[in-house]
């Protein structure tokens, strides 16, 4: 990092986003983004979350620099987005990444290795090391054109972490990729927090956000409608829920509020967080056989609290 940011820690500040997107051939003016403020301090790995067309990938160009706001402000490091040393220290994969098919993947993220400004010497170094980072080592000397799309994300987000940047944003990183392809992106999210980089991250798929976030920011209809730790997220959950997949018709059962289902089949007891160890400890006695066991209240709870009515009303 940088010392002496002049935003005194904050990597990201935006006040008062606004953008709308003008109707032309009697179509209706779109408000994408209403009002929007966040901040998110260096070293967080906070999550930008929402339904689809709730603003988020335009929040994300505004941050770039790439969106004029019609309204607010919008700076990185203290800086205007946009401006070169905001644009310097950032590293940005986009949810469709593109590029030239007739690269191979070496001379295309030594391209990339060259828009950032890296000594010759550095990318010398990263190139091969992001190649093998990224699970990407048997595509050497390949073109980009005979890449499946999970390679091409991973392509996408070698070229972003390149140069180290204290910034990362990474919008749907995870699009296309198998779970051992979300696994990695995930571990490397967890990494890149380790070396003391900020990451900005969009993700429909929230158990990974549980996985990995200290933040959480819900977006809906262009505004923030929820913005918490993700550590509050899970302390405020005081229920959990035990999946008995089989057992005696005589086991215990919990000390508070149950749902079960109906028949035979698997039934979830749930409990509060202080019966939870004794109650398991007694259906286990009983002869039963677990299956999960998870807090009442997930992210996707929440989110659904907050987006769900909207997205199916």
């Amino acid at each position: 990092m940088t010392a002496n940011d002049a935003s005194g820690g904050s990597v990201i500040e935006v006040t008062g986003l606004k953008k709308t997107f003008r109707g032309f051939l009697g179509r209706q003016a779109v408000a994408a983004v209403q009002d929007v403020s966040l901040q998110v301090r260096r070293g967080e790995v906070v999550a930008f979350v929402g339904p689809n067309g709730a603003g988020k990938t335009t929040t994300i160009y505004a941050l770039l620099g790439l969106l004029k706001p019609d309204a607010g402000q919008v700076r990185l490091f203290g800086c205007p987005a946009g401006s070169r040393e905001a644009r310097r220290r950032t590293g940005f994969q986009p949810e469709i990444f593109y590029t030239y098919g007739f690269k191979t993947i070496e001379r295309a993220l030594h391209f990339y290795a060259t828009l950032s400004e890296m000594p010759a010497a550095s990318a010398a170094a990263a190139v091969p090391r992001q190649i093998d980072r990224l699970g990407l080592g048997q595509a050497k000397g390949r073109k980009v054109s005979g890449f499946s799309k999970g390679m091409i994300q991973r392509l996408g987000l070698a070229q972003a972490l390149l140069h180290e940047p204290d910034l990362l944003i990474l919008d749907e990183p995870t699009t296309g990729l198998d779970p051992e392809g979300r696994k990695l992106v995930a571990d490397i999210i967890l990494e890149e927090k380790a070396r003391g980089a900020t990451v900005f991250l969009s993700s429909h798929i929230l158990a990974d956000v549980e996985r990995t976030c200290d933040h959480v920011v819900i977006l809906n209809q262009g505004r923030v409608v929820f913005a918490e730790s993700m550590a509050k997220v899970r302390s405020e959950a005081d229920d959990w829920d035990i999946e008995v997949l089989s057992g005696p018709p005589d086991a215990p059962a919990a000390p508070g509020p149950a749902a079960e289902a109906d028949g035979a089949g698997p039934r979830t007891m749930r409990c509060r967080a202080g019966d939870k160890d004794a109650l398991l400890l007694k259906l286990l006695a009983a002869g039963a056989s677990i299956g999960t066991v998870r807090r009442s209240q997930s992210l996707e709870d929440v989110y659904m609290r907050h987006v769900g009515a909207s997205v199916h009303g």
